[in-house]
């Protein structure tokens, strides 16, 4: 598969997530839904952790470049990818919740003024599922179908710490609550089960 090919499902995908999420951002203000439980007040804010959570997108776009070389597994994927997209907006939609991240500033350092730059962006609404651990734990599931993957056990490895991080950072951040990670870890699991069990078996057929 070209990588103009792959440019082009790429620039779908970030720019539907882009139009959907912010647009859904704008027009949803009312917090109808309050996720906070107590082990949530248990972890801590570290500001830290805002370095780890903006990998997300570089590192999605460098594996489907460098190590997804099938089309039936770029594909499946991107299918994968579409499908959590789509469900996630009608979750924020459906469940409009806010973060309530007033108490967690750290203006003194670079990593907290990054942090502050984020939250100016990317507002407190829009927090079940989580994108970000959805949008993680889908690549890393699907690195375990690709070639180089199958052959060095620590490519599987290093992914799934990379997800499990991931996720740690959005509650490290205050972006996201306890349930959102949940939640995007299953979302994540039923988008890959659908992409794989439809999109990349029908493909494999085909072959």
């Amino acid at each position: 598969m070209s990588n103009r090919t792959k440019t082009k499902y790429l620039i779908l995908f970030i720019v539907f997530n882009i139009i959907s999420y912010f647009g859904i951002q704008l027009l949803l203000t009312a917090n109808k839904y309050n996720f906070l439980i107590s082990f949530d007040h248990v972890i801590p804010f570290v500001p830290e952790f805002v370095w780890i959570y903006h990998t997300l997108l570089p590192v999605i776009v460098i594996t489907m470049f460098s190590f997804v070389t099938k089309k039936k597994v770029f594909l499946s994927a991107f299918t994968a990818y579409m499908i959590a997209s789509v469900m996630l907006s009608a979750f924020y939609i459906s469940f409009p919740s806010f973060y309530p991240r007033e108490n967690f500033t750290d203006p003194s350092s670079i990593s907290g003024f990054l942090v502050e730059l984020t939250r100016t962006i990317d507002g407190a609404n829009n927090t079940f599922p989580s994108g970000h651990v959805t949008f993680a734990w889908i690549l890393a599931f699907f690195i375990n179908l690709t070639q180089r993957a199958k052959k060095h056990t620590w490519i599987r490895v290093a992914y799934y710490t990379w997800a499990i991080l991931i996720s740690f950072s959005t509650l490290t951040l205050k972006q996201h609550f306890i349930v959102d990670v949940l939640s995007g870890v299953l979302l994540a699991s039923i988008c890959y089960f659908l992409s794989k069990n439809i999109i990349f078996k029908r493909l494999q057929t085909a072959n």
